[in-house]
């Protein structure tokens, strides 16, 4: 383990209820893992990184409740930030063109961020566009998924996935072809209802052309990578993609909930020691073979799971 090793700590990502269910204390199980994680983030073992979506959920609460909760979370953090979405993605692509190692900068940032309360009524008043944009971008996902699902005589699940899969490829490969071709970069809108957002490969090849520096023979190698491996060295967008499409053969509906879980996933499974998620998530993460792929170990609420981690924590 430790595979982000800012001084040789094991990383340990927290879903939200986790948090939820420290604070509560309401079971013993939990409320013996608080005290593991507190001892062992007090010996230097361990520390857990905030994230984006954990901000984005925190100030759903009332605000003492925010706070109370953002607080907690923040002790154990040593204020990391994990890096998320376009930024993470674009680090991970020149890391692997460059072929440069992945070091705790990679999927860090080492900085004090703003406390919850700062932020809290600044976030909550844009949830409303988040959660509005994405219900309406999930809408026709969910209606596109119905229309993929395979049937009965026709090919493999895994034959669709990989399928829905290498669509996705193809579409970056044909922005990236005519951004060879023009050799201008021009950020396109996606439409998401009453709003737009930034389209996602256009923001990927903003960040690589101007944060790190790609030229045209980069952005060359980088095709030659997609025409050979598709998303398959990418970790953020071979979890997301390959998520996206499990969902879609086994006809599995997705909400704003979902999507934030998926987020967190394809962002922070592949670079944390200690994953937590929900019950469901976790299957499909293990279904998927994402937790073998990464090594990483994947937990949920569940006892059985609860009482591993005990066990894990103890041998600290």
């Amino acid at each position: 383990m430790r595979k982000l090793d800012p001084n040789n700590k094991i990383c340990i990502y927290l879903d939200q209820f986790v948090i939820s269910d420290i604070i509560d204390a309401k079971n013993p199980l939990w409320n013996e893992i608080k005290e593991l994680l507190e001892t062992n983030h007090f010996k230097g073992n361990i520390y857990c990184p905030l994230s984006i979506e954990h901000i984005l959920e925190t100030v759903k609460k009332d605000l003492n409740g925010a706070i109370k909760h953002e607080s907690y979370y923040r002790k154990l953090s040593d204020n990391y930030l994990l890096k998320t979405e376009p930024f993470l993605t674009s680090q991970l692509i020149s890391s692997l063109i460059r072929k440069n190692k992945f070091t705790s900068k990679t999927f860090l940032k080492a900085e004090k961020t703003k406390e919850i309360e700062n932020i809290y009524f600044q976030i909550n008043s844009k949830n409303k566009v988040f959660n509005e944009s994405i219900t309406y971008k999930l809408s026709n996902q969910n209606n596109l998924r119905k229309l993929l699902n395979p049937r009965k005589g026709s090919k493999s699940e895994f034959q669709v996935m990989d399928a829905i899969k290498a669509i996705e490829v193809e579409n970056f490969k044909n922005r990236l072809k005519e951004y060879l071709k023009i050799k201008s970069i021009r950020i396109r809108p996606d439409d998401y209802g009453k709003h737009q957002f930034p389209n996602w490969i256009d923001q990927l090849l903003y960040q690589l052309t101007n944060k790190h520096k790609f030229k045209e023979k980069q952005f060359k190698q980088l095709l030659i990578e997609l025409e050979r491996n598709g998303f398959n060295r990418i970790p953020t967008l071979n979890t997301k993609f390959s998520i996206g499409a499990y969902l879609t053969v086994k006809n599995k509906q997705e909400n704003t909930g979902d999507h934030i879980d998926i987020m967190r996933i394809s962002s922070y499974l592949f670079s944390s020691d200690i994953f937590f998620t929900d019950k469901k998530r976790k299957y499909e993460i293990c279904d998927l073979g994402l937790d073998k792929k990464y090594n990483t170990k994947v937990f949920s609420g569940v006892k059985n799971d609860l009482i591993e981690v005990i066990g894990l924590l103890k041998k600290m």
